[in-house]
Formats: C-alpha cells, sequence, structure tokens
C-alpha cells in the first residue's frame, strides 16, 4: 500500500525505534508529526534530517489538553490522520519491593495511559475521514515476564489488551489496530548489560516491521507480530 502523502503521526519520535520510524516514513513520502515531550529531544533529529522535513509538538502524551492541543493543530493543518504509531514508552526496571509508586505511575501513564489518549484522539479523526491505523509498539514482555519488570510488564500486557479489543471496534470504520512486540533491542532504554544489547535487534530492523504492517492492504484486519533477537 502507498502511503506516500499520508498524514502520520509518532510519538517517541526522537530516538531509538521511534526515530528509525520515522526516517522509513519520511523515505516514503509521508507527512510525519513527531510528538515530544521536550524541545532539547528534537534538536538532534532537527539537525540529522532538516528543519524542515517534519513537523513537531511539545506534547507530554500523559496529560489530555496537551494531546488535545497537538491533535487539534494537526487535524487543522492537515485536515486528517492517516497514520498513528504510539512509541512513547518508559522502563523503570526494580525488584517489586523496590519500586515506587511514581515508578508504577510513571510507566502505566506513558505506556498504556499515553497510548489510549493518542490513540483515542486518532481514532475519532479517523472515523470521520472514514478509514486509517494504528500502530501500538507493545514488547514482548507482554508475551513472557522477566525479573525487575513487574511495571513495565503490567503496561504492555495491558497495551496488547487494549490494541486487540479496539481492533474489534475500529474494524467498524475501516480502522486497523495493530500490535508489534520487539525484544531485546540496541538502544539505551532496556535496562539490561552492553553484553546482553549486543545480541538484540536492531532499531532499523523493528522499524521495517513497523513500516511492513503500516502498508499492509487493510483486507489484513488483525495484525500482531513479535520480533525476537
Amino acid at each position: 500500500m502507498n502511503i506516500r502523502k499520508q498524514t502520520a503521526v509518532v510519538t517517541g519520535g526522537t530516538r531509538g525505534i521511534g526515530r528509525e520510524i520515522v526516517k522509513k516514513l519520511l523515505n516514503e513520502g509521508a507527512y510525519v508529526t513527531v510528538l515530544v515531550k521536550t524541545k532539547r529531544s528534537i534538536l538532534a533529529l532537527q539537525s540529522e534530517l532538516g528543519h524542515h522535513a517534519f513537523d513537531s509538538y511539545i506534547c507530554d502524551v500523559t496529560k489530555p489538553e496537551d494531546i488535545e492541543r497537538a491533535f487539534e493543530d494537526i487535524i487543522r493543518k492537515n485536515e486528517r490522520i492517516d497514520i498513528l504509531v504510539n512509541n512513547a514508552g518508559v522502563g523503570i526496571f526494580k525488584k517489586v519491593e523496590d519500586l515506587t509508586e511514581e515508578d508504577w505511575d510513571s510507566q502505566l501513564n506513558t505506556n498504556l495511559k499515553g497510548a489510549f489518549l493518542c490513540s483515542q484522539a486518532g481514532y475519532r479523526q479517523m472515523i470521520s475521514q472514514g478509514g486509517g491505523q494504528i500502530v501500538n509498539i507493545a514488547s514482548d514482555l507482554a508475551y513472557n515476564t522477566r525479573e525487575k519488570a513487574s511495571a513495565y510488564c503490567a503496561s504492555k500486557w495491558g497495551l496488547l489488551g487494549f490494541s486487540q479489543a479496539m481492533n474489534k471496534e475500529g474494524r467498524h470504520h475501516n480502522v486497523r489496530v495493530a500490535t508489534v512486540a520487539p525484544g531485546l533491542v540496541q538502544t539505551d532504554f532496556a535496562g539490561v548489560s552492553a553484553s546482553e544489547k549486543a545480541h538484540g535487534l536492531s532499531a532499523w530492523s523493528v522499524a521495517q516491521q513497523v513500516l511492513t504492517v503500516i502498508k499492509t492492504s487493510h483486507d489484513a484486519g488483525e495484525i500482531e507480530i513479535i520480533i525476537r533477537p
């Protein structure tokens, strides 16, 4: 499926997997808007790709008012949203007895609530325009847990269930909600040793799978991909 001139929104698009997704969407000719939490985080991407290659909004995905403002502006400028990639994520890896309530809230609010709020805002526009697609970046820890990841696993299990249920609703409106769940990735995110990361997936390969999902025809109504090294 050709996505040239389609409007895409990517959360957490300035580093790691998100950064590679943004680059691939731009290479396909999509109009890309990146939602970032701080202005500083966007500067490196602008330096690499150019200040006019994509749009960006300062937006904390855990704050409904930020999301409402950003999506209203995106729709006002582009008149539609064809693709939404919920990639923003937080991982804090501690034993259960050492987790604070702040640690828990940070992960659940960003990884699950943030994806819900952005999906809801994008979905409403997609319904009104007759279709679209959402890709949620989960984790293989939604399927296979590990120690020191209880809150992170809970957030990704929740995201997986949310995606599956939303996809059942979305099919009535030509909106597909897919999930890509990568295993260990060679980024600074996962809270594991350098030797373990050396055997992980590249952010490029995960982004390539995301692009494949996005370009897949909508007659593929349910897509849930696990990628492991």
